[in-house]
């Protein structure tokens, strides 16, 4: 492409310089366009709140020293204030345009120590402030800001021709960001007190306006075709019951089946038994062995207790008998099988 980009004079130097393809330079240039026009107004606006943060402590200062140390650290924040928009934005833009250059994995070298305090080290009560606000920072942005970071991830690992980028090391990511106030606070000499109200001022102004900033990044991209359909879904993980349970209604329907009620003990003999007791099932025994009409002198009395009377009678007459009187096979044999039916029947799984 031989025309002339129309980015702002850094940029367009930039993207010159880099070793990318035209279709690429010309999608970071549009997306470095963005950044500036979106990025500007709440970088400007970080060192203001914060510098009015300060005014207002000082004019609550309990006595003229901690009001001439505010006031101090107000014109210490205010000349920082200067280049500190600018800055930001250039490092940005180096860290776009530098997505193709190899990733720095070494790990950080230590400061010498004497050697009689090898291992010893002081840490200051402001340097674990300044990490934990920052942690705390990155981490409530991550959170807000998930589905975007992980798209955005995903579209610039094309245009840089590598893995998805992750949220340790994508450029416009809450880490990366906040890496970058801390170099140039650090840089001009800013102290502890004033770092933390930096980092707070910047998680007011910028951070929770960071996710409408990727959101116009990834539409920026997907309008370029850029993975124009990329849908983010995390990956939830079913527990043992939610497996089993679909599982189970997937195979045979089992799990849609109500489970069997537990049978209840036979315990019933008088004549108001409920369906299943024994009563029940020898009066429907007696029905179908006996042939409705037949004249049969056994059957004078109730069914309930018929079987039970014609074996006390055979027990009794055993003695004096010869030949005692027996119960008619067919019978005993219609009523225990006709008993054995539905009693296996009910108590079946």
């Amino acid at each position: 492409m031989s025309a002339a980009f129309p980015f702002a004079t850094p940029d367009s130097a930039r993207l010159a310089a880099a070793d990318l393809p035209p279709r690429v330079r010309e999608l970071l240039g549009e997306l470095l366009v963005l950044c500036r026009h979106v990025l500007t107004a709440p970088l400007i606006l970080t060192v203001e709140a914060a510098e009015q943060a300060l005014l207002h402590d000082a004019d609550h200062a309990r006595n003229p020293q901690m009001q001439a140390e505010l006031l101090a650290q107000r014109g210490q924040l205010h000349a920082f204030a200067a280049t500190f928009c600018d800055r930001m934005l250039d490092a940005l833009a180096d860290s776009l345009v530098q997505l193709r250059a190899p990733q720095d994995t070494a790990p950080p070298t230590t400061s010498a120590r004497p050697p009689g305090l090898l291992g010893l080290s002081l840490v200051d009560d402001h340097e674990v402030d300044r990490n934990l606000v920052l942690t705390e920072m990155v981490r409530r942005e991550n959170q807000r800001s998930g589905n975007s970071l992980n798209l955005l991830g995903q579209r610039l690992a094309v245009l840089a021709a590598a893995p998805a980028f992750d949220n340790d090391t994508l450029p416009l990511a809450p880490q990366a960001l906040c890496t970058l106030v801390r170099r140039l606070a650090e840089q001009d000499g800013l102290s502890a007190e004033l770092q933390l109200a930096l980092y707070r001022s910047f998680e007011r102004q910028l951070l929770e306006r960071l996710g409408d900033v990727l959101e116009r990044a990834n539409n920026l991209l997907a309008q370029h075709g850029v993975l124009p359909g990329l849908v983010y879904t995390p990956y939830l993980a079913r527990s043992s019951s939610t497996r089993r349970i679909i599982t189970q209604s997937v195979g045979g329907g089992r799990a849609t089946q109500p489970a069997p009620r537990s049978a209840e003990p036979l315990t019933g003999w008088g004549s108001t038994g409920r369906a299943g007791s024994w009563s029940a099932l020898m009066q429907n025994a007696f029905a179908d062995a006996v042939p409705p009409g037949a004249a049969n002198p056994e059957l004078t009395t109730p069914p309930a207790n018929l079987l039970h009377d014609l074996l006390q009678q055979a027990r009794h007459a055993a003695p004096m008998a010869i030949e005692p009187p027996s119960v008619p096979s067919g019978l005993v044999d219609a009523v225990l099988a006709r008993l054995q039916a539905q009693a296996g029947a009910a108590t079946s799984i």
